[in-house]
């Protein structure tokens, strides 16, 4: 018997943030490629459509996976749902495979790591992740915004919540085969 390893998708995933926008992209479920924040300060969805074109144009993924401002869970104002609307519209025209999770999927997905707040989700990331972690913002104090780099934290959060869901439909990372 011999192995056959799945073949990995580049997976980009999207946070955006008040900010910008958070990115990161994956060749695999534990080789992320790059990262960071597109910041936008004017014309805040145009500018931040733009960088995500930029961003697919540069690193051509297979998958964009960004959060489902539907789903359960979701607390996002109305700026960013609709950015995140023309996001799928733009992904949509460029024919590339679109996935979103709810911030529900995501603390299912980080469940068994304990953690169910954004912060404790940035650091079983951190952890998963060591490359991470110089990113990872301190805990937030509730009169405070959300440090930008919460948006990385909040993009890889969904891109190992879809690895995660590709694992769970395959049955395994690897395949047998005789």
């Amino acid at each position: 018997m011999k192995s056959i390893r799945i073949k990995e998708a580049r997976v980009l995933a999207i946070g955006p943030c008040v900010q910008g926008i958070g990115f990161i992209v994956f060749n695999g479920p534990r080789l992320p490629i790059d990262w960071g924040i597109k910041w936008t300060r004017n014309e805040k969805n145009a500018k931040g459509l733009a960088k995500i074109a930029e961003l697919i144009d540069r690193y051509q993924p297979d998958v964009v996976v960004f959060e489902d401002h539907r789903g359960e869970g979701s607390r996002r104002a109305k700026r960013i749902e609709d950015l995140l609307d023309a996001i799928a519209a733009l992904i949509h025209r460029q024919d590339i495979e679109t996935v979103r999770y709810s911030r529900r999927d995501v603390r299912h997905r980080f469940a068994a790591d304990g953690a169910a707040t954004k912060f404790r989700i940035a650091i079983a990331i951190a952890k998963e992740l060591p490359e991470l972690a110089p990113r990872l913002p301190v805990a937030r104090k509730i009169w405070l915004p959300e440090h930008a780099n919460m948006s990385i934290f909040d993009a890889a959060s969904l891109a190992l919540t879809h690895y995660g869901a590709i694992a769970q439909e395959a049955g395994s990372d690897v395949k047998q085969a005789a």
